[in-house]
């Protein structure tokens, strides 16, 4: 518990140490077009799939300290990031998700999902294909256990 507490400490110490990079010296505030930009000039977009989403929603503003580090929240059984994470899935933009978008976006994220574990959420889902409104359900129940 205490590890966790002190990662939490550092990770948030690296967001502040982000904002104060990157925010504007005349207005203390973070231009959130500038902040998109520079991350596609220097390749992290890759990596910050889900947060350029979020970047996205607040382009043309600026943002304090506070709004920034709010965007780094992933935590999805928040609908709002799971509707962002749900459309980073759907790769073919068709509103549903197939067994082969799972699993590439698993192994992409890291989530060591295997085709048992995949299969077990499609036959849930009761199609081939995982619907938004299914894949909700499937993870409040999935948290509510």
């Amino acid at each position: 518990m205490a590890e966790q507490s002190q990662f939490l400490q550092q990770q948030q110490q690296e967001i502040n140490d982000i904002y104060e990079e990157f925010k504007s010296t005349e207005t203390g505030l973070l231009d959130v077009g500038e902040f998109i930009e520079i991350l596609r000039t220097t390749n992290m977009d890759r990596n910050c799939d889900l947060l350029i989403k979020k970047l996205e929603l607040h382009r043309g503003k600026q943002i304090n300290r506070e709004e920034f580090t709010q965007l780094f929240d992933f935590d999805y059984q928040r609908k709002e990031n799971f509707d962002l994470m749900f459309s980073l899935l759907d790769s073919s933009k068709s509103g549903k998700i197939t067994k082969d978008e799972l699993k590439r976006q698993s192994e992409l994220w890291g989530l060591q999902l295997n085709d048992r574990d995949l299969d077990i959420m499609i036959k849930w889902c009761g199609d081939q294909q995982v619907t938004k409104d299914s894949l909700w359900l499937l993870m409040q129940n999935q948290y509510q256990q």
